[in-house]
């Protein structure tokens, strides 16, 4: 920034005065007031005059009154309503005083001044408005005090200045300089030492809003801009007593480069926009919110530092620093990085208690190959990477970056040095790298989104203290993608590490897939924390004995590779005439439970709702409306007897005749509901899931009767039945998020029997045996879900016939004196499944171990009496090879 230097500015300012105070008007067109109790007011129509008021004498300017320009030295001036112009306005000096309210002042020529205090001096003015083609007002000395208030101050000069200890304060002012006077610099402020108290006000100027080679600022509730650089605090040399402080407040600073704080300076920000936008001018080096060169910078509490290139810029010598501190707030670039550090410097940077860095080229933190950058995030949000860039072969930047107490990083690390987690997260957007790595407890890297795979690469140690590594892998064969980490040194401590499926469909492994790679010292442990599951499989995490590196492995053991010894050693008498090797053991894959849940689910909603015509009826006599209840319990095998699957349901039933013949012939419609309620555990790792199925039918029946001669107990019937049954299915498994998917079926039956009597015993007791036969077929909607995790579960080929023959042996019996009837009987049936029990996951086959013949008895009893109501209670066994199921059933009817 072409800045002219301080010693330079003061002789432009020594010789604007000489040549003003040269031109003077003759003493005959002067006014003089002089000496203590000497006073004068200036009324409207008086002849406009320059004025001297020295030694204790006091000038008034009545409203209206007309006046050049006023000299002051230990004197006063009051005025209000002034017209004031000339070559120059009002001076005041020696602990004079100056009080000016409403008004204008006007100054046509490039050499005037508005007016100065000095040595002590004091003005105030208010609620006017000033014009001056040279330079506003200034300020110095120690003492010397200029208040401004409710005034505009437009200059082709410096607009305000202030040096030497003066005091400068402004309220709801306006402030511009142009810089169209000759030898101006533009500047709406220039401070040389002083103080400057500065609220409610727009300060702008075309070199700098505000300039300080000195003293200090406090602004509130501001604007200022500029085009080329809003505020600047220059450097001052190394060593040296004093440096411009400013204390921004509330306000905003756009400019074509929002700040510069040079050497030794500090600008502190508070709740402040400070933007540099190129399109507002500047030059080539312009888009910068805040550029540094060793110099201190401090965002607080919800600022936000913005730049169309860069939001901050930091440069400096070897032996600075620059300092910034980020917090509550936001540093946000358009297209470059949101921190840059191009050329060398050194630099401390803290973000913390909420702050947002994000740069708008994807680059949050850029360091040069010759600089050196300390980066610490604390409870804060770091979006884009963090670079150190290189330069040939022996020029690398230093990066060390900490995040601490729930800070994020979304980007990557390229060339960093030391990075440390604690408490902290990171996800990569690409590659990374960096020479140590420390993880510590609470803090989680993420390689990513699981749309790439990236490595990260610890080209010295890395340590764990508790941290978590989060993979994507595409779960299959031992050649799978996935992310990395590369460590060049040694590993130590202990690690968790998660793995997210990414589109795996699961496979046996015998190497397994490499997640970490170790070049030294394999100390570290690393383990899995929930579980990697793809298709069927269960994955591991192992260390390999031979080489150190960690593998995913679905395997349930894994063969040592040994070394070959006739490689080593051909002339062992094994290997001059070596014997048939034996085949090396193929690994067992290990299953993971969820498929067992599948098929449960599957299993239970089949056979929830399958009633046949005893189902319905109590005996072969029941009443016209009917309800049921039905709890079972079973359990079998699945996926090779890795899995033992038990499960439960319950189900209630009710449906009524609508038309019903004395035989017991009919036509009715029935309404079921059920739940399911199954665990799946794997017998290899212990790890287990949860299925349940809730479902409701709608059917209808039809019964016809006859053949019986009267009988109402024997004879002949044909039923069949018709529903249409929807699930709701539920997978839970341990460490998993839960799977839902709906189910729908149409199962329809036809069932034939005949009941003969084969004896009495007395005129209340009969014995009836009747052989049964049923077939139905179930026909299943396409179920397909995919998990969470990428893998799809298919019913496979659920459809089928299903069957039931058997017999039944029955006895009624009226008891003596009672219109009741009890009927016990005992059955014995074959069953035969069609379809098989069966579920793809991700096209490998589940084969639950229920045989499709499987053997049932059943026992029970029903009473009817006289008045219609009947119940009935029943047990039943069903047993095939791995397969068993218990079930209990209790039933009330009405006839009228």
């Amino acid at each position: 920034m072409n800045l002219t230097s301080t010693c330079g500015r003061r002789r432009m300012l020594s010789a604007a005065i000489a040549l003003t105070l040269a031109s003077l008007p003759l003493a005959a067109t002067a006014g003089t007031l002089t000496g203590p109790g000497s006073t004068h007011t200036v009324n409207p129509g008086d002849a406009r005059e320059l004025w001297t008021v020295e030694d204790g004498a006091e000038l008034t300017i009545a409203p209206g009154g007309a006046t050049g320009g006023i000299q002051v030295d230990n004197a006063s001036v009051i005025g209000t309503g002034v017209d004031m112009t000339g070559l120059f306005g009002i001076r005041v000096a020696n602990s004079g005083t100056a009080t000016l309210s409403g008004g204008q002042m006007t100054f046509t020529s490039t050499t005037s001044d508005a007016g100065s205090v000095s040595a002590g001096a004091s003005m105030r003015i208010d609620a006017m408005t000033v014009s001056s083609a040279g330079r506003g007002f200034a300020a110095t000395g120690a003492g010397s005090e200029l208040v401004l208030g409710n005034t505009t101050l437009t200059t082709g000069g410096e607009a305000l200045q202030v040096s030497d200890g003066a005091r400068l304060v402004l309220d709801t002012v306006t402030a511009s300089s142009n810089g169209s006077a000759g030898g101006a610099l533009g500047y709406a402020l220039d401070m040389d030492g002083g103080s400057a108290e500065i609220r409610n006000s727009t300060l702008s100027g075309t070199t700098a809003g505000i300039r300080m080679d000195d003293g200090s600022l406090l602004m509130t509730g501001s604007d200022v801009s500029s085009i080329r650089t809003g505020l600047v605090l220059s450097a001052t040399p190394n060593g040296s007593p004093s440096a411009p402080v400013a204390d921004v407040r509330d306000s905003r600073i756009l400019a074509a480069n929002g700040a510069s704080v040079g050497r030794n300076a500090t600008l502190t920000a508070t709740g402040t926009r400070i933007r540099g936008d190129a399109s507002l001018g500047g030059g080539t080096a312009s888009g910068i919110g805040v550029a540094l060169s060793d110099g201190s910078f401090t965002a607080l509490q919800g600022s936000s530092i913005e730049g169309s290139t860069s939001a901050i810029s930091l440069t400096g010598s070897a032996a600075g620093s620059n300092t910034v501190g980020i917090s509550a707030s936001n540093v946000l670039s358009d297209t470059g990085p949101a921190i840059s550090m191009q050329l060398g410097g050194n630099a401390n940077i803290t973000v913390r208690d909420g702050a947002r860095v994000q740069g708008g080229n994807g680059v949050a933190l850029d360091v040069g190959a010759l600089a050196t950058a300390n980066l610490e995030v604390a409870g804060s949000q770091i979006i884009g990477d963090i670079v150190g860039r290189t330069q040939g072969t022996n020029n690398r930047a230093t990066v060390n970056v900490s995040l601490t107490d729930g800070a994020t990083l979304q980007g990557a690390i390229v060339n960093g040095t030391d990075v440390q987690l604690d408490g902290a997260g990171w996800l990569l957007t690409g590659d990374s790298s960096m020479q140590q790595l420390s993880v510590g407890g609470g803090a989680v890297i993420e390689f990513g989104d699981g749309s790439a795979f990236h490595t990260l690469q610890v080209t010295g140690d890395y340590t764990g203290a508790g941290g978590t590594l989060v993979f994507n892998t595409v779960l299959a064969g031992d050649d799978a993608a996935s992310d990395k980490l590369v460590i060049g040194g040694d590993s130590s401590g202990q690690t968790n590490v998660r793995v997210n499926n990414v589109g795996g469909v699961g496979a046996l492994t015998s190497q397994g897939i490499e997640l970490i790679d170790i070049a030294g010292a394999s100390n570290g442990t690393f383990d899995l924390s929930g579980r990697a599951v793809g298709g069927i499989y269960e994955y591991f995490l192992f260390k390999d004995a031979g080489n150190g590196n960690w593998y995913l492995r679905s395997a349930l053991e894994q063969v040592p590779s040994l070394p070959d010894q006739c490689v080593i050693d051909p002339q062992l008498p094994q290997c001059v005439d070596p014997p048939t090797p034996e085949p090396e053991p193929e690994p067992v894959p290990v299953l993971r439970p969820e498929p067992g849940a599948y098929l449960a689910n599957l299993q239970a909603a089949e056979g929830m709702f399958r009633l046949g015509y005893h189902e319905r009826e109590a005996g072969q006599n029941g009443g016209r409306a009917w309800a049921r209840v039905d709890g079972s319990r079973n359990s079998f095998d699945a996926d090779s007897r890795q899995l033992d699957v038990h499960g439960s349901s319950q189900v209630l039933s009710v449906g009524t005749s609508l038309l019903r013949t004395p035989q017991g012939s009919g036509v009715g419609v029935m309404l079921s509901s059920g739940n399911a309620s199954s665990t799946s555990t794997s017998e290899l790792t212990g790890y287990s899931a949860r299925g349940k199925v809730r479902g409701t039918a709608l059917g209808v029946y039809g019964t016809w009767r006859g053949g019986g001669n009267g009988d109402p107990y024997g004879g002949f019937y044909l039923d069949g039945s018709l529903q249409h049954a929807r699930f709701s299915n539920r997978v839970e498994g341990t460490a998993l998020a839960t799977e839902r998917y709906d189910s729908r079926a149409w199962q329809g039956a036809l069932e034939v029997g005949h009941a003969f009597r084969i004896g009495r015993s007395g005129s209340a007791s009969m014995l009836f045996v009747e052989p049964q036969l049923q077939v139905g077929y179930t026909r299943w909607n396409d179920v397909q879900h995919t998990e969470q995790n990428g893998t799809v579960m298919t019913n496979d080929d659920a459809n089928g016939v299903f069957g039931r023959v058997g017999v039944r042996v029955s006895g009624v019996t009226r008891w003596e004196g009672s219109a009741a009837t009890v009927q016990p009987y005992i059955a014995a049936h074959w069953l035969r499944t069609g379809a098989d029990a069966r579920v793809l996951m991700d096209d490998e086959r589940v084969d639950a171990r229920i045989p499709r013949d499987r053997a049932e008895v059943s026992a029970g009893a029903s009473i009817t009496f006289a008045g219609g109501l009947g119940a009935w209670a029943g047990l039943a066994l069903q047993q095939g090879n791995g397969y068993h199921q218990r079930t209990a059933q209790l039933g009330m009817s009405y006839k009228w």
